[in-house]
């Protein structure tokens, strides 16, 4: 079936997309169980690699960065040669990364599958978002990303939980195989059970000049942020903004660029939902991070315990997507944003006002119940206003710029964390010694990530309240 004909099929099948949604979001799932149980992992994965506060902070990083920048051409491979074919691909290359993840003894090999891991999650995550998009109409689609997004944040939740236990029972190194079962259930599926095929009506060539740019620019802007204030670091953040300055300047004159940001910049609502994103996974991503350590090395809780604290937040936000994906069909997206921006600022007031080494415990679980209220309210209305504002032939691009600006805002947070790290703790290993500075990192971040929160809230209440609603009707 060509994309038209697939179109029809689900629109007079209610079964079948529900089978589609089913699918995608187990696939959703998979990506966050392994990031967030890696999380927790960090300070076992430092003692047997026997590697700095530095380079641990690469270990999340690594996947991060690749994620990134594989995001933008799985977009457009997927409108190209078709997104089911796209998300196949991606989940096989997550499966290798995975695998060797499992089996990495040395830094070199466990970064090297991290990164094989982001770009089978960058094509597998970002077409399935967009496989959502062709199947649910409009009217329906708040909806459908309501249970998508709560599936994310199923597995934010589990992954601490899980991360925590396989650690502290099988090694760090069991994490990465934990999902094996579920990955090859979600490609089995998708081949047998999943019918169709969307494609572009008017497909365009990849970028692959634009790619290496925007590769190289934010590559070298991530490794100033572990070199600076050193020479060298000074050194990368110049070859970084030039080549950024550059990526922009060819997608303003090349005839197919990587994106068009002219069009991106000319629609109000898409480009505010997506400066909104950029700031609240900004304002979270190095923070929990940074928690996870806290918990650990601070509170001296074990792997479990500190998954079972860091586990509310993504908890809370699995239960409210669902309800806000259906809101935001009835209601304005910004309204529901914006309450959403302004819950994650009050959560970060309080661990502004009352974290230190001694904090109770319920204090911290308030913050990060209010913190997970806002990124509920938030998510779901917002992703659901962006691919609203595009052609349904679009979709794997607007779903690639969404989750484009979800990594930007994550690596923003982790470049943060990296380079007061390097400030305060530089190429050590974390000792009691140094518990001390990792405090003083953390008030530093919450502080950035407070004002992260409130640029996040002006960018979702200034979008135009008029939506564009394009309709995959026919």
């Amino acid at each position: 079936m060509d994309s038209q004909q697939t179109q029809a099929y689900y629109q007079n099948h209610p079964t079948a997309r529900l089978i589609v949604l089913v699918v995608v979001c187990i696939s959703a799932f998979l990506t966050p169980l392994s990031l967030s149980g890696s999380l927790v992992a960090v300070p076992a994965m430092s003692e047997a690699l026997h590697i700095d506060a530095i380079y641990a902070s690469w270990i999340p990083a690594s996947f991060l960065l690749s994620n990134l920048l594989s995001m933008l051409p799985s977009g457009r491979l997927a409108d190209t040669y078709g997104r089911k074919r796209i998300f196949i691909l991606g989940g096989v290359i997550f499966a290798l990364g995975s695998i060797l993840a499992g089996f990495a003894n040395h830094l070199f090999i466990l970064l090297l599958s991290r990164v094989i891991q982001g770009i089978g999650s960058a094509m597998f995550f970002t077409t399935g978002v967009a496989i959502i998009g062709g199947v649910y109409e409009a009217r329906q689609r708040g909806a459908a990303l309501g249970w998508l997004v709560s599936a994310v944040y199923l597995g934010l939740t589990c992954g601490p939980l899980l991360g925590g236990w396989a650690t502290e029972h099988f090694g760090w190194q069991a994490i990465f195989l934990l999902p094996m079962p579920l990955v090859l259930a979600v490609l089995l599926l998708t081949a047998v059970v999943m019918k169709g095929e969307w494609r572009s009506t008017s497909p365009e060539r990849l970028d692959i000049v634009g790619a290496l740019y925007m590769s190289i620019g934010i590559g070298s802007l991530f490794m100033a942020s572990s070199r600076l204030p050193s020479w060298e670091g000074l050194g990368w953040l110049v070859a970084g903004c030039v080549f950024v300055v550059v990526f922009v300047r060819h997608c303003a004159t090349a005839p197919s660029p990587l994106v068009r940001l002219n069009l991106v910049l000319a629609s109000k609502p898409l480009s505010k939902a997506l400066s909104a994103s950029i700031m609240v996974y900004a304002s979270n991503y190095g923070l929990i991070f940074l928690l996870s350590l806290y918990l650990q090395y601070n509170r001296g809780m074990t792997p479990v315990e500190a998954g079972k604290v860091l586990m509310v937040q993504a908890l809370v936000m699995a239960f409210l997507a669902p309800l806000a994906g259906r809101l935001s069909d009835r209601y304005r997206p910004r309204v529901l944003a914006t309450l959403g921006c302004f819950s994650m600022v009050s959560g970060l007031l309080l661990l502004l006002l009352f974290l230190t080494p001694t904090t109770p415990y319920w204090v911290i679980l308030l913050a990060l119940i209010t913190f997970g209220l806002g990124f509920g309210l938030f998510s779901t209305p917002n992703s659901n206003s962006v691919l609203n504002a595009v052609p349904p032939d679009k979709m794997g691009m607007a779903s690639a710029l969404l989750n484009l600006s979800r990594l930007l805002g994550q690596m923003l947070g982790t470049a943060l964390v990296t380079l007061l790290m390097s400030l305060a703790i530089g190429k050590l290993k974390i000792t009691p010694e140094l518990y001390g500075a990792l405090m003083q990192v953390l008030r530093w971040v919450v502080t950035v990530s407070l004002g992260f929160a409130l640029t996040a809230a002006y960018f979702s209440w200034e979008r135009d309240p008029k939506k564009t609603v394009h309709s995959n009707k026919s």
